[in-house]
């Protein structure tokens, strides 16, 4: 996957913390834990495994591993990991679905 825009420095919500409510920033975001609202970041988002997010994201990138009920646009690639859920629709310039994964939404390419 390609580096975003924010290089090395990430965020982290951990396995143990909630948040009700929206995210914006320049920073890569982990999410292992909950997140509710809306994410619009500049850099990259991974959603861990026990990551479970109720939001419209728009990232750099986007891995899947946890799951998400919302739709996704990622500005270069998006992969959804064999353990990711992903409920929404989704725009991207790249789209990765590994075996396993489950997607139930309408996919769109950005050019």
């Amino acid at each position: 996957m390609n580096k975003g825009t924010a290089g090395g420095t990430t965020s982290l919500l951990s396995k143990e913390v909630t948040i009700d409510g929206d995210i914006q920033g320049s920073e890569n975001l982990q999410v292992e834990g909950k997140l509710k609202g809306s994410i619009k970041l500049a850099g990259d988002i991974t959603i861990g495994p026990t990551g479970i997010v109720e939001a419209n994201i728009e990232a750099e990138n986007v891995v899947i591993q946890g799951r998400i009920n919302g739709n996704v646009t990622a500005r270069k690639q998006l992969q959804i990991q064999s353990s990711g859920r992903l409920m929404g629709d989704c725009m991207a310039q790249s789209i990765d679905i590994k075996e396993g994964a489950l997607f139930e939404g309408r996919s769109k390419m950005i050019r």
